[in-house]
């Protein structure tokens, strides 16, 4: 095997806004290290301090090192027919593809992960970090070292070559598993999977025909599309559908909330094949309120005739009823273990509801259930959700007004770059509230 152990040191964490400062290669045949290169690499812009203190890397000391297109050619000669090996691997990966990318071209190599590989083959470490597995296992760093992508990169030679030390047998298969290749379909352009970044969007997947197979949504795009290509058995319903794309498109939308909302839209606008069971999504009953013969309030499941604003909708009675036991769960703090029976669930909260009711009384017990119930709903008539953007000094505001149509807006330094209008159907209002809830979002009014 030949592999490529490659450390960088950046001006930042994420390699859409930020470039490289610092590169190391050493190739290794088998367990051989055969030549080493490493350059600071001028990133044409600032340094932060925070960085400049962490790695040592001075604005002055790159002011006159090589730009990336000048070493470029190096790169791809070094690692040419080799595994891409580095500790954490994406992050460096990643960075090496946005400096091809930005210059035109493309970047693609096979990836081997030194924490992945230490995780399965050396367990029981309580961090993996170069640093601290390193410490652990007696591997020495000089601190003049430390966060330089030389003695990070030798670091991870000896890490790699413990790894392979400790059972050749074992390190094989669990490489095998990680490094399972990609079998793209017949159609397919490769080129279209390679350039997903990493970040929250939404994907289109084509046939060679040019019709719409399906619409996803992603924390992390290239990582869920991967999933469609691991499919495997010629039978399967699954396998058909991959071997059917041809092309993937994408739109990055900066956080989780904006792709569940465009991915909804998207899918009723534009019907994709595969996507039937969301093309449109009913939600028949609402849970309902009421006072008891005792006056304490209780839920009931109702059938909802028309789309009603202020009430908490559910797609099924059964449904209903795991969301009607989560509202009492939440309310009050109850925890009731996993893996009973919904029967005997219930049956146990019943008796913690009895003991609230007789401690709290009526007025008290009332007042804290429809506390929750109403959180469940929208905020107000109208309000905004600050988010994080599609890159580092852009924001994303989402306006809901009532009786508009949803907007989500991107602003950089003040300014609005993109406008998003999506229809407010009873999905996306489901999504809304249930997102703010789950992840107490700070609503604005």
């Amino acid at each position: 095997m030949k592999y490529s152990i490659i450390d960088i040191e950046t001006t930042g964490g994420r390699s859409r806004n930020n470039k490289i400062t610092e590169v190391a290669i050493i190739n290794m045949d088998d367990d051989q290290v055969i030549d080493e290169y490493s350059t600071l690499i001028n990133p044409e812009r600032s340094i932060p301090v925070q960085i400049q203190y962490l790695t040592g890397i001075t604005n002055e000391m790159v002011q006159t090192a090589p730009k990336f297109y000048e070493i470029a050619k190096k790169i791809v000669q070094m690692t040419e027919d080799r595994v891409f090996v580095a500790h954490n691997v994406h992050f460096d990966y990643s960075f090496i593809q946005q400096e091809f990318r930005d210059l035109g071209f493309s970047f693609q190599r096979e990836l081997l992960c030194t924490v992945r590989l230490a995780r399965k083959i050396l367990p029981g470490h309580a961090s993996y970090s170069l640093g601290k597995i390193c410490n652990d296992l007696g591997i020495e760093i000089k601190d003049s070292e430390r966060h330089r992508a030389m003695g990070d990169a030798k670091a991870t030679v000896k890490l790699f070559k413990r790894i392979q030390e400790k059972e050749s047998k074992s390190f094989d298969e669990i490489y095998n598993t990680l490094n399972d290749k990609i079998n793209f379909p017949p159609y397919f352009n490769e080129e279209s999977f390679y350039n997903l970044p990493n970040t929250p969007g939404v994907y289109y997947l084509w046939d060679k025909e040019g019709r719409l197979l399906y619409i996803g949504k992603a924390k992390d795009l290239k990582k869920r599309v991967r999933q469609h290509f691991k499919v495997t058995g010629e039978k399967s319903k699954e396998y058909l559908f991959k071997n059917n794309i041809s092309e993937i498109t994408f739109k990055e939308l900066g956080n989780e909330l904006s792709a569940l909302l465009f991915e909804a839209s998207e899918i009723k606008k534009k019907k994709p094949i595969y996507n039937t069971a969301l093309r449109k999504r009913y939600y028949p009953y609402f849970i309902y309120p009421k006072e008891n013969n005792q006056g304490f309030i209780e839920f009931e499941i109702k059938k909802a005739d028309e789309f009603e604003d202020n009430v908490v909708k559910t797609g099924s009675k059964r449904s209903g009823k795991s969301l009607i036991r989560k509202i009492y769960e939440k309310a009050f703090g109850v925890q009731i273990e996993k893996g009973i029976k919904a029967q005997e669930k219930d049956l146990m909260l019943d008796q913690k509801l009895a003991l609230f009711k007789s401690t709290l009384g009526t007025e008290k017990y009332n007042e804290t259930l429809l506390k929750y119930y109403h959180s469940m709903n929208f905020p107000s008539d109208e309000f905004k959700l600050k988010l994080a953007g599609r890159s580092k000094k852009e924001i994303c505001l989402i306006h809901y007004q009532k009786g508009e149509k949803l907007q989500i807006e991107y602003i950089k330094d003040q300014e609005s770059q993109e406008i998003l209008k999506l229809p407010v159907y009873e999905d996306t209002r489901q999504i809304l509230v249930q997102f703010i809830q789950k992840k107490e979002l700070k609503v604005l009014t």
